[in-house]
């Protein structure tokens, strides 16, 4: 009896095809797998041969039943946001190990990574306590030259751990409308020091990208650094649910709560026109209610100070 390799042949799907296939790609390699195992069974023995032939790959690995449910029991009770959590501390703690072993390194996960520590007197304006992981795959790269000519938008993740680490994100958005991540940073600093790192290890890798829309957050600092990395950009706009998110926080400034919903649904009629003309009406319209307004005129001077002035993003 011979037992043949699980990956040996082409991959067929037996669903009507609604699911796509998983990220890793199938395990069927499109051949014959010369790995085998032969046993042969007499009346007094059993011989079994194996003929190995190639490296096991983790992601293809398969997990016996025990092997499942001893993993489903210890996860019993455990949420997705605490598990994703767990390999988030998992990943982050090995980074942080490699990178107290070495000053500067270079590893490769799928694709391309690149790892870098601050050191004394550096260019980077880095100290030697300070950490900097910038990811970008080969799928990432194929991603930001083919949809990033339209629009790159930045967002920052702070406080992800116990290891206070920030995430920086790059994404793109392909013709459905989706999100796509095209690249990561991970750092324990906020500043225009690690972003030029990063968006310079962007254009180490892609080139220039000569983008017709920049959208991030309020603060300035991603767009100060990427305009003197990576040039002007024609179309800068704030990220309306950083914005939306903003003006939440800051209508507690009117106490009467009647009033409060009556601004926060003005505000969304002001954000959703798109009319120029009628935007602009509607902008100078509504700061002046509020401002007339005792109870509304302290959350008008905030809109005023940070929002009239840049109506075009």
């Amino acid at each position: 009896m011979n037992y043949h390799c699980c990956r040996s042949r082409t991959y067929k799907p037996k669903g009507k095809g609604v699911k796509s296939l998983k990220s890793q790609g199938s395990a069927k390699i499109g051949i014959s797998c010369p790995a085998i195992i032969k046993v042969r069974q007499s009346t007094e023995n059993v011989v079994v041969q194996y003929f190995p032939n190639h490296e096991n790959q983790l992601e293809h690995l398969r997990l016996s039943e025990s092997d499942r449910a001893a993993v489903a029991g210890r996860l019993k009770g455990v949420s997705e946001k605490k598990f994703c959590r767990i390999l988030e501390k998992k990943l982050l703690l090995t980074v942080a190990e490699r990178c107290s072993l070495k000053k500067k390194i270079s590893i490769i996960l799928k694709g391309t990574s690149i790892l870098m520590q601050g050191q004394s007197g550096n260019d980077y304006g880095l100290k030697d306590e300070d950490f900097v992981l910038i990811i970008m795959t080969d799928f990432q790269k194929e991603m930001i030259t083919k949809y990033g000519k339209d629009k790159i938008c930045i967002d920052g993740t702070h406080g992800l751990n116990s290891y206070d680490f920030n995430l920086y994100s790059v994404l793109v958005v392909n013709e459905h409308k989706n999100g796509i991540p095209v690249a990561f940073c991970f750092s324990n600093k906020s500043s225009e020091d690690v972003f030029r790192i990063y968006f310079s290890a962007v254009k180490n890798a892609v080139g220039i990208i000569e983008t017709t829309t920049f959208m991030t957050d309020e603060a300035p600092a991603f767009y100060n650094v990427w305009s003197y990395v990576l040039g002007t950009v024609k179309n800068v706009l704030l990220c309306a649910w950083h914005v939306t998110r903003n003006w939440h926080q800051n209508l507690n400034k009117i106490k009467n709560p009647e009033k409060r919903k009556i601004v926060n649904k003005a505000l969304k009629a002001v954000k959703e026109e798109l009319c120029l003309e009628t935007f602009s009406k509607l902008m100078k319209q509504f700061i002046q209610e509020l401002l007339n307004d005792s109870d509304t005129c302290e959350f008008g001077k905030y809109f005023q100070q940070n929002y009239a002035k840049r109506p075009e993003k």
